[in-house]
């Protein structure tokens, strides 16, 4: 027949034996009272005997400890506390992308003039045409221009964008006429006659040069020996500053055909940009009308200053 295994023992019956005194110890203890209680009752009598070993049984019970299976009945049905490791620097956080920079704004583009922009300056109708003309047909692509009004004898600087930077007085040539004598260029100045020395007119690509003097000057023509340059003043009978000065247009025409400007102007406004880089020089007509001078030939390639990259100038430049 099988055996019926043993039932296990609970935690208090494995507690109870785990401190079970050894039989030894038992006898030893129970000789130790026997010894205890004669030695009363021989000092005191049976009686008193008798009452003083209940009291000293009862003191011992008395200071005997707490059932040792409670407390081990504890520690067998309770889980150990798990304590957490606090880390001494706490632990980074997820990974995560930086910002993305944000695009810079784009910067709104100055929308395209309709009309030239004169500003404070009052133009001549004739100028005022011109201009109107360049910017609606954006006949000056990116570059600089500058328009001259034969007429009235004045100089409008523009940006590319058809704003105008400021506008002056100018001195051109003595004679009238739009054109200039084939071959001007390589006459000497003491040759030139009074009705060959014209400013002409048209729509021309400047370029930046140098006279004799190593100064700047702005070609217009250089075959025809035309350009802008700072007012000459070495023949003082001819008062060129004076004329440049005075209220008046009628007195400034005095030149052999190159366009004298004021010091201070030239430096400020025309040197800067066009004595740099090439612009385009827009030259109105005094004989001819403008259709004849620009829209007969729109479709024709602008007249070149030079196709040299350091043309020589004339000899006698600086005295145009």
């Amino acid at each position: 027949m099988p055996r019926t295994p043993p039932r296990p023992l609970s935690n208090a019956a494995l507690a109870a034996l785990a401190h079970e005194p050894h039989p030894v110890e038992r006898f030893a203890d129970r000789l130790r009272r026997r010894v205890r209680d004669l030695f009363v009752m021989s000092i005191v009598g049976p009686a008193t005997g008798i009452l003083a070993i209940l009291a000293l049984q009862y003191a011992a019970v008395l200071q005997q400890p707490q059932p040792v299976e409670n407390r081990h009945a504890v520690r067998l049905n309770v889980p150990p506390m798990v304590v957490p490791v606090v880390p001494d620097k706490p632990a980074p956080g997820p990974l995560t992308e930086p910002a993305p920079t944000p695009a810079p704004t784009p910067t709104p583009e100055v929308p395209s003039l309709a009309a030239a922009d004169f500003g404070s300056v009052r133009p001549t109708p004739d100028a005022r045409r011109m201009a109107d003309w360049i910017v609606a047909r954006h006949d000056n692509g990116k570059a600089p221009f500058f328009i001259i009004d034969k007429r009235d004898a004045r100089l409008y600087v523009f940006q590319p964008d058809g704003r105008i930077v400021d506008a002056a007085p100018v001195l051109l040539g003595s004679a009238r006429g739009d054109e200039s004598w084939p071959g001007i260029g390589n006459v000497p100045i003491k040759d030139v006659r009074p009705n060959q020395r014209t400013t002409a007119a048209g729509r021309f690509v400047t370029q930046p040069g140098m006279d004799l003097d190593r100064k700047d000057v702005v070609w217009i023509d250089y075959d025809a020996g035309l350009a802008m340059h700072r007012v000459i003043n070495k023949v003082r009978a001819e008062r060129r500053p004076e004329r440049l000065a005075s209220p008046t247009s009628a007195d400034n025409r005095i030149s052999f055909g190159c366009i004298n400007v004021p010091i201070a102007f030239f430096d400020a406004y025309v040197s800067p940009v066009f004595g740099k880089r090439a612009g385009v020089a827009y030259i109105l007509p005094e004989v001819k009308t403008f259709h004849e001078a620009f829209e007969e030939n729109a479709n024709k390639a602008p007249v070149m200053a030079s196709l040299e990259e350091k043309p020589k100038a004339p000899a006698d430049l600086a005295e145009r």
